[in-house]
């Protein structure tokens, strides 16, 4: 969802554009012996992780996923489905498993991060170490939100204030909301049409929620029900956009999780 710091132009320093520009690496580690793939929510960009690098031990390579439509990719289309999402991100199938790796998602970021693990699986591709899924439910199991991409931009609008991730600023800025709007419905449209099919990953999966989400517990615990390995879950201090809102507590455990694993 959209953030109450997103900033729809910003472009963030490059150093690297793999295929289609759909990943970019802030700081090219030869010797990493780790990637962390990050995959924001609906509505963000890659810039939602831009600080990150600097939290994070120094032999992990961190990979951000750029979704078209926005920012360094805002003269693309965005996609409208989970299947033209993952259909990118599988055309860089061997960049993404030709070192050891993990992803992190949150939100919608957390179900693309799912489902291309799930498609890798499928390819008999290396799976990644973990994956960590922040601020979302299962995605096997249906939401109790009602759905809003089909709505009108005032109505769009007018739903997305009570989401609380999104400055009254924006909001209230008619011509910027009227550039963001195609942008952020494609978003929403993935995000209540995908559901998963059940089946199940092989590596574990670390779930994190703010202890002031709407996520009920259940819908947080299911994801148990999509790994043969273990999950975890940890509530952490927040809402929905705790990612946002206190990123170092939720990178102390995501140092955590990845130092254990090299």
């Amino acid at each position: 969802m959209l953030s109450r710091y997103f900033l729809p132009l910003l472009i963030i320093k490059v150093c690297v554009l793999v295929s289609q520009s759909c990943f970019i690496l802030p700081h090219i580690r030869p010797n990493a012996r780790l990637r962390l793939f990050c995959f924001p929510y609906a509505g963000g960009s890659a810039a939602i992780f831009k600080h990150w690098q600097n939290d994070l031990p120094n032999d992990i390579e961190l990979v951000y996923f750029q979704p078209p439509g926005r920012s360094t990719r805002i003269d693309e289309p965005p996609a409208v489905t989970m299947e033209q999402l993952i259909s990118e991100l599988m055309k860089n199938m061997h960049f993404i498993t030709e070192k050891p790796y993990a992803f992190f998602g949150h939100s919608l970021g957390s179900r693309v991060a799912f489902e291309l693990a799930l498609q890798l699986q499928a390819q008999r591709q290396p799976l990644p170490k973990v994956l960590i899924a922040s601020g979302s439910r299962a995605p096997h199991v249906l939401s109790h939100k009602p759905n809003i991409a089909h709505l009108e931009q005032a109505e769009f609008v007018h739903e997305l204030k009570k989401l609380n991730g999104t400055s009254s600023a924006v909001l209230q800025h008619e011509e910027l909301m009227s550039f963001l709007y195609p942008m952020l419905k494609a978003d929403f449209s993935i995000a209540e049409s995908y559901v998963a099919t059940g089946e199940a990953i092989r590596c574990p999966i670390h779930v994190f929620s703010g202890c002031d989400d709407d996520i009920s517990e259940e819908q947080l615990l299911a994801w148990q029900d999509l790994t043969s390995n273990k999950a975890t879950l940890t509530y952490l201090q927040g809402d929905h956009f705790f990612i946002d809102k206190d990123p170092q507590a939720l990178l102390s455990h995501v140092n955590k999780i990845i130092i254990a694993l090299l």
